[in-house]
């Protein structure tokens, strides 16, 4: 798992940073560590296949998970809206070549605070023996529910988020149909400091709407004294 506590400034890589936005944060870091599925990996790895992966570039591996590193971009301050790119590829490699498929160049693009899409570029061949070469693929959707935000040190942090195969992975990837589950997926963020919004804390909105609710009620009540005693005085 990647977590805040004890994390420093996540070092910067070798990407061209993407252009930042007015008024966006620019990341300077993001490390994601994704075991990608591991009934696959166990397959390639595994009697039948009797294959490998290879990983180059920013991609690591260390069982069980594949790591991105070094990711550059930009994310708004509330989180609504940012991406994050990557170099690197991963290659799976079995049956004696018959099965060779590569993702690059991973990117996150943020959807919302709590969800996002991964795009790879997929080369090579299925285990179905299609060919493939397209870039920039829609390849998951992940999301999540709670994160952890340092506001100050500008570090945003996400473990176990769920990521789904979309349409365009399944046709890419071959294998897993649109909608399978994948492993999931740990992510940490470094931002400008200070420019990351932390999050409102669900009391706070519970306590904001019980505030507007009271006020409501209090102003009814004035409403309704009033009117009695204007009716008393014309009695």
């Amino acid at each position: 798992m990647l977590k805040l506590a004890g994390i420093a400034v996540l070092a910067v890589g070798s990407l061209n940073p993407l252009a930042v936005p007015s008024g966006a944060c620019e990341v300077s870091g993001m490390t994601v560590s994704w075991g990608f599925k591991e009934s696959f990996r166990s397959y390639i790895s595994g009697s039948i296949a009797q294959g490998q992966w290879v990983v180059e570039g920013d991609i690591g591996y260390e069982t069980p998970a594949f790591s991105f590193s070094d990711g550059q971009g930009f994310v708004s301050p509330d989180r609504s809206a940012g991406e994050v790119s990557f170099t690197g590829s991963l290659t799976f490699e079995g049956h004696g070549g018959r099965l060779e498929t590569t993702l690059a160049n991973p990117r996150v693009e943020f959807v919302d605070p709590r969800s996002a899409t991964l795009f790879l570029d997929v080369t090579g061949d299925t285990m179905e023996e299609v060919s493939v070469s397209e870039d920039n693929v829609a390849f998951a959707s992940v999301s999540w529910g709670a994160s952890d935000v340092d506001q100050v040190a500008g570090i945003w942090g996400v473990d176990n988020a769920t990521v789904v195969l979309t349409e365009a992975g399944s046709k890419a990837f071959g294998t897993y149909p649109a909608g399978e589950e994948l492993d999931p997926l740990d992510f940490i963020l470094q931002a400008s400091a200070g420019c990351l919004q932390e999050k409102l804390s669900p009391w706070g909105v519970v306590g904001g709407v019980a505030g507007i609710a009271a006020i409501s009620s209090l102003a009814a009540l004035a409403i309704v004294r009033a009117r009695k005693s204007r009716e008393q005085g014309r009695q």
